[in-house]
């Protein structure tokens, strides 16, 4: 497959002249997924409804998700519950959980779908990350997005996240 690139954006300021919508494309990537969802998050919040949504949805269809999030235990109580409750439900759901020290975070906010595409940007999962903040992020796909999922492999087998157990 053909490397492709786009620009993808939040907020008013740029919005608009065929610059596309970081939520439509992030929403576009979960309906299209197939096999596999790999997820870095530094941040979700409780009104990422929508991207929790998608994260059920794709669940529901069998798809394997990999997500790790920075602190999980420091990210919203809603947030940390619906996760624990997808990882004890679906077989198929690893949620990893990036310690870090106090001069290490998990930074990274990175979606994949099968390899074939993925979407790296600066917002977090969050409402005003998706929507209202001023946001930029590049859609790949093609050899870079399986060059990413690689890169995020070493990651979810390393010794920096820590696999949250099933009956958590």
């Amino acid at each position: 497959m053909k490397n492709q690139t786009s620009v993808v954006v939040s907020g008013l300021a740029w919005m608009g002249s065929g610059v596309g919508s970081i939520e439509t494309s992030m929403e576009k990537l979960f309906r299209e997924a197939k096999n596999e969802i790999l997820i870095t998050s530094y941040a979700i919040s409780g009104a990422a409804d929508h991207f929790l949504d998608w994260l059920e949805t794709s669940l529901s269809k069998g798809i394997l998700i990999r997500i790790a999030v920075n602190k999980l235990g420091q990210q919203p109580g809603e947030v940390v519950a619906r996760l624990s409750n997808l990882n004890s439900i679906y077989p198929h759901f690893h949620l990893y959980d990036f310690q870090g020290n106090d001069v290490e975070d998990l930074h990274a906010k990175v979606i994949v779908a099968d390899r074939q595409s993925a979407i790296v940007g600066s917002s977090n999962l969050s409402r005003r990350g998706l929507l209202t903040n001023h946001e930029l992020a590049l859609v790949v796909s093609g050899q870079t997005a399986e060059v990413i999922a690689n890169t995020l492999d070493k990651l979810f087998t390393g010794e920096y996240l820590i696999r949250i157990d099933k009956s958590s």
